[in-house]
């Protein structure tokens, strides 16, 4: 896993995008109501602003600002249940945590000096709580050190510059726990962020293992099945066509018998590689079991799926394999038809690879 330590992400952007997309829904689950419920909660300490600042003046200033910040919240919720937005959600999260802060900081920065300093200390709490939930969201690592960081800084400066009568070792006492609150966060949440990260490689690789085979490295059967039922679903629903091959290796347990196991399975290898230079990137290749594969043409008719097979037997037919001789192979064709499900198209195809393998081998049977 190639991570990027200084922003706390994979170095493959890929990669990146792909995390980000499989977090985006429970990401967004909590917070769209978790910014409505901060915002709405930011708006309300109006009511303790009015009895702390005695001037008219200060007190509408900072009226008008949580105002102003509510309005913005409301749009930022709205805005979140937005397709577009979603796609750049980690940045829009950046762009919300620095909401916060700027207006945080003008507010505290209204507040009159005659409040003493009890602003300060009650204040500094409401830093620290911004700081664990800055780190608590799902955004940019990077984005919110900086955030927290420059929150912290202008709320030391406007304290120091704004408020009289602030006793130096509570002054240096507040520093210290918000740095401290900082850098247990920062490193918290960088470690979170590598565990997802590690998780969801994890996952992705386990799921890549469930759905692939082994040996050959082509999709296995579960993963077939998923695409062919996907695929039904698209042809009742919107009438699309689309193509099965199935084909098998003949006399493979000759070559077993012959050679060994361990040659028929370089067969094997080398016989996929082979059908694979043959196929559309949208074709689905699969191996059935043991030396059977098949092979799901999206967009395809039985002629066109025919015309696939014949492509593909007399490549196989062409080829010098590993052990020192050629193989063929047999085949049996077909389309999807009104009414059928995923067992019934299999099955037609299956029947007619059991009658090519009856007619000789190396066969394309795609009717009957």
């Amino acid at each position: 896993m190639e991570y990027n330590k200084l922003y706390a992400a994979f170095t493959d952007k890929q990669l990146e995008k792909e995390f980000l997309e499989y977090e985006r829904d429970s990401t967004l689950k909590h917070l769209r109501p978790l910014v409505l419920a901060l915002g709405i909660l930011f708006f309300l300490f109006v009511i303790p602003d009015y009895f702390l600042n005695p001037s008219a003046r200060v007190f509408w200033a900072i009226f008008l600002l949580r105002t102003i910040y509510l309005f913005l919240i409301i749009f930022f919720f709205i805005m979140l249940g937005k397709k577009e937005i979603q796609a750049n959600l980690q940045d829009w999260i950046s762009v919300y945590a620095l909401i916060v802060t700027i207006f945080y900081l003008l507010i505290y920065y209204q507040y009159e000096v005659s409040v003493a300093t009890s602003p300060f200390f009650v204040q500094s709490l409401a830093v620290v709580v911004f700081i664990l939930v800055f780190f608590s969201l799902d955004s940019h690592w990077l984005h919110m050190v900086v955030i927290s960081l420059f929150l912290s800084a202008g709320f030391m400066i406007v304290s120091y510059y704004r408020q009289e009568g602030i006793p130096l070792p509570g002054f240096a006492a507040v520093f210290v726990y918000i740095i401290l609150a900082l850098v247990i966060s920062s490193i918290s949440a960088y470690r979170i962020n590598l565990y997802k990260r590690m998780q969801f490689i994890n996952r992705r690789e386990l799921k890549e293992l469930s759905e692939k085979d082994v040996l050959t490295g082509i999709f296995g059967r579960s993963k077939f099945d998923a695409e062919l039922k996907r695929w039904l679903g698209l042809a009742r629903r919107y009438q699309y066509s689309f193509a099965l091959i199935m084909l098998d290796v003949d006399d493979l347990k000759a070559v077993n018998d012959q050679h060994g196991h361990l040659v028929g399975d370089r067969v094997l290898k080398e016989f996929t590689v082979l059908v694979q230079g043959r196929l559309r990137s949208s074709d689905v290749f699969a191996r059935w079991g043991g030396d059977e594969f098949i092979i799901l043409l999206p967009d395809a008719d039985l002629d066109q799926a025919v015309q696939m097979a014949d492509r593909i037997r007399d490549t196989i037919a062409s080829y010098k394999f590993s052990h020192g001789d050629t193989v063929s192979c047999s085949f049996g064709v077909s389309g999807y038809e009104e009414g059928d499900d995923h067992i019934k198209v299999v099955q037609r195809a299956d029947n007619r690879l059991y009658q090519a393998k009856n007619k000789g081998k190396s066969q394309v049977v795609s009717e009957g």
